[in-house]
């Protein structure tokens, strides 16, 4: 008799136990409806109504079905522990928080943060970090340099002066650069020379035609003669003319003469 009331009183437990769907919640004696994401209880149900729902307040969610009467706290992504929200909270979503730039998550779910690795000068970046992996760097091989600090600059290749038309002044190293410098031809060396002293040429040339000047204007200065028929042409006689008219009077007074010495 004992063991049949036991028996009858775990089945009725499971009966209890069992009695409500995948979506109530058991609350004194009575299965009610869950809340959607979201929301949760504010009133439970009875055997005469159902139960009353209400939504999550800013800053809180719930992302699953719930008989809850309170919302979970959004989590806070802490920039001091490298951090920053990658996917907002909503009502139905908690906040899901990633690396900053240029951090990298120290676990699985990323609670904390740490800055990616600098590779220092000498050596470059081999492998780029990502959200989960810091960067891993190496020392430059040859040929190649790198002069700072960086957590996503990989080695350069040294610069080849021929390809640029440059000769090599000094050969890179693993912090420095190749040095070039322009080539000068010989020609262009015998223009460099001749074209430095043209401005003292210039000045001689300049003072010697200031002399050659002075001297032919010495040189070419009118005569009387000329300065006579330049005077008589300004009173109003041509010079042409008054020396013909010169000429018949020298003639007439020759004829006179030889008249006179026949007479």
């Amino acid at each position: 008799m004992k063991q049949t009331c036991l028996i009858l009183l775990l089945v009725l437990n499971l009966q209890i136990i069992v009695c409500c769907g995948p979506f109530e919640y058991l609350n004194d004696g009575e299965c009610c409806s869950m809340c959607p994401p979201g929301t949760i209880v504010f009133k439970h149900c009875t055997r005469d109504f159902v139960t009353t729902c209400k939504r999550c307040p800013d800053g809180e969610y719930i992302e699953h079905p719930n008989g809850l009467e309170n919302c979970l706290k959004c989590k806070v992504c802490d920039q001091e522990l490298g951090l920053q929200a990658k996917h907002v909270c909503t009502y139905t979503r908690n906040t899901i928080c990633g690396p900053r730039e240029g951090y990298y998550c120290t676990d699985s779910t990323c609670q904390m943060g740490r800055k990616h690795k600098t590779c220092p000068p000498g050596e470059g970046v081999k492998v780029k970090g990502t959200q989960f992996e810091d960067t891993v760097c190496e020392v430059c091989p040859q040929g190649t340099y790198s002069n700072n600090d960086s957590s996503t600059q990989t080695c350069e290749k040294w610069t080849v002066c021929k390809e640029i038309n440059k000769k090599q002044v000094t050969l890179g190293t693993a912090t420095t650069d190749t040095v070039c410098e322009e080539e000068t031809s010989h020609t262009g060396k015998i223009i460099a020379a001749v074209i430095v002293p043209v401005p003292v040429l210039v000045l001689v040339l300049i003072i010697a035609g200031a002399v050659l000047f002075k001297c032919n204007t010495k040189k070419w200065k009118p005569s009387p003669s000329v300065d006579n028929r330049h005077g008589e042409a300004e009173m109003g006689q041509p010079a042409s003319q008054t020396l013909l008219e010169r000429s018949v009077e020298t003639e007439d007074s020759n004829k006179d003469q030889t008249t006179a010495s026949s007479g």
